[in-house]
This record gives C-alpha cells, sequence and structure tokens, in this order.
C-alpha cells in the first residue's frame, strides 16, 4: 500500500528545492553565495532582483497552483467527473471574459477585477448545475467545453487589453501576491473545512437522505468554494488550464481518494507544478519566457487525451 505520509514529505522536500532553484535562476544566475551577499546588504542590485522581480514571482505561481489544484479537486468531486476542472467547464473563461468588460464599462471599482472575475465565474456555473446536465457526465464536458470556447472567443472580441490577462506570472507585484494571500488562504482553509462533504458526494442520493445531510446543499457549498479559488487565480494572472486535472488525477493516484487527503495533496502537488511550470517558461526562450498557460496546455492536453483513453476513465466515475 503507497505510503501517503511519505508521498507528503517528498513533495514537500521538491518544493523546498523548486524555491531554492526559481530564486536562482533567470536571465542573470544568482549562486547561493551571491543570494547570501544580496540578503547580507553586499549586493543589493541582487537582492533588488531577488526581492522585487523572483520572490513575488514564486509566492504568486505557489498560491495559484494550491488554489487551480484545489478547485479542480472540488469542481470533480461536486460534478462526480473525474475530468472536471474550471478551465474546461467554462469557469475561468467566463470570469476572464467578465474581468475585460468589466474593467471597461466600470473600471474605478475598488478590487474590480475579482468582483468581475467572481461574477464570471457564478455566471457559468448557472448553466452547469442544471439536474440533466448534473445527471449526465458527458453532458457536463459539453456544455463545459461550449461554455470555454464561446466565453473565450467573446473575449477576445471585446478586450481590449486593459482587462485582459495573460496567464502569465511576468511582472507580479507585491501587491497582487498580498490579494492571493487573502483569497487564497482563505478559500484553501475553507476547502479543507468542508472537505468531509466531497466524500459524503460519493454515497447516492438515498444514502445521503439516511444520514440527515442534503447533497445539494453540500454541492453548491462545495461549487462556491471552487468559482472563488478560480476567480481569484483569474483575476490575479488570467486563465491557466488543465492544472486540476493533472494534478489532481496524481495526487489521486499518489495517497488515494478520500478528500480529507486527497486536498492537502493537491494543494502541495499543484503549488509545485505551477512553480516548476513557471520556472521552466522563463528558461526555455531566454531572454523572453512562456506564460505558464501556454506550457500547462501543451502538457495537459495531452494528459488529457492520455485519461480519455484509458477505459477506466470513462468519465463517470466519481473521484
Amino acid at each position: 500500500m503507497r505510503s501517503a505520509k511519505g508521498w507528503y514529505f517528498l513533495v514537500i522536500g521538491l518544493l523546498i528545492i523548486a524555491i531554492s532553484l526559481g530564486l536562482m535562476l533567470g536571465v542573470t544566475f544568482i549562486s547561493v553565495r551571491q543570494m547570501i551577499d544580496a540578503f547580507s546588504g553586499r549586493n543589493p542590485n541582487q537582492a533588488s532582483i531577488i526581492l522585487t522581480i523572483r520572490a513575488p514571482r514564486i509566492a504568486a505561481s505557489l498560491l495559484c497552483g494550491a488554489m487551480l489544484a484545489t478547485a479542480g479537486a472540488i469542481s470533480q468531486s461536486a460534478f462526480r467527473n473525474l475530468l472536471a476542472d474550471p478551465s474546461i467547464l467554462g469557469v475561468s473563461s467566463a470570469a476572464n471574459l467578465f474581468v475585460s468588460l468589466g474593467l471597461m464599462l466600470l473600471p474605478g471599482i475598488t478590487g474590480g477585477k475579482f468582483w468581475w472575475s467572481l461574477a464570471g465565474g457564478c455566471f457559468a456555473l448557472c448553466f452547469l448545475i442544471s439536474p440533466r446536465i448534473l445527471r449526465d457526465p458527458y453532458r457536463l464536458m459539453i456544455v463545459g467545453v461550449i461554455l470555454m470556447l464561446t466565453f473565450s472567443g467573446v473575449q477576445q472580441l471585446f478586450s481590449t487589453g486593459a482587462g485582459s490577462v495573460s496567464g502569465s506570472f511576468n511582472g507580479i507585484t507585491w501587491n497582487t501576491v498580498f490579494f492571493l494571500v487573502i483569497v487564497g488562504t482563505s478559500g484553501l482553509l475553507a476547502a479543507v473545512v468542508i472537505s468531509p462533504w466531497a466524500n459524503y458526494l460519493k454515497l447516492s442520493g438515498e444514502q445521503l437522505k439516511t444520514k440527515g445531510v442534503s447533497a445539494l446543499l453540500m454541492r453548491l457549498g462545495l461549487l462556491a468554494v471552487m468559482v472563488y479559488l478560480s476567480a481569484g487565480v483569474t483575476a490575479a494572472v488570467g486563465v491557466i488550464p488543465f492544472v486540476g486535472i493533472v494534478v489532481v488525477n496524481i495526487a489521486r493516484y499518489l495517497v488515494g481518494r478520500d478528500y480529507t487527503t486527497l486536498m492537502p495533496m493537491a494543494m502541495l502537488l499543484g503549488a509545485l507544478v505551477m512553480l516548476v511550470i513557471d520556472t521552466l517558461g522563463r528558461l526555455i526562450v531566454l531572454p523572453s519566457e512562456l506564460p505558464a498557460a501556454t506550457l500547462m496546455t501543451v502538457i495537459g492536453g495531452p494528459f488529457l487525451i492520455l485519461l480519455l483513453q484509458r477505459k477506466r476513465f470513462n468519465g463517470t466515475k466519481s473521484g
């Protein structure tokens, strides 16, 4: 039997290594000795690179990765579909569209990006929670993909660039990190607290009735947290696809299907994957870079095809 504790230690160790490499690697390589000099005040230029460019970028990628992976785990539980993810279901695309339109129409609202993003995610969710769609996993995926393509197309028509966000961590500031800390911490804590609900939803409606719990209320509560997390990421950096599908299915293989252990692993693994993706994006085409969204699309597309080709991933199994 696989040891969940051992996988946790391994992922945390890899996270420490990835953070260290993220601080060192870039257009300018900074060695461990140079980092020590920078933090001791002997090299203010490199200290500025670390503290104002690389550190906020690393923090943002860690938070966004954890948030997107958790949102993916929640959506897979709520929709009883191992291939569900906010980006595939159109939630992230709707959030991105509403950010673009909202900043064009009412640019002066405090925290406008987040509120418009949240409104867009809720708007997309209205199309997905129909009982008819919830009963049919294949219909859910088809509707989700249609919504994603529609919202993305409309966003491209109306975006002037002012509200459009690219799915990249380039130019991230500590202000954005502070926003992600607030939204991410509250959303991730909520996900951990209600993670037992995800386990309950594996039961049939009759079994839930005997326990005196409402499947509808639990599903809506989980989906509210999912929209909150994905809207926060979209407002900060844009749409980054496939994180929930890739990370959560790997985490499920490592620690099993109990959401009380799956959620924390998805958070850690999501943070690790996003940081590695962003670091690779900074290095592949130096001195330029590739957005994290581009690399996740390259990785996530084949991963999704692989899952679809495997017989046990028929889109109907609950997580």
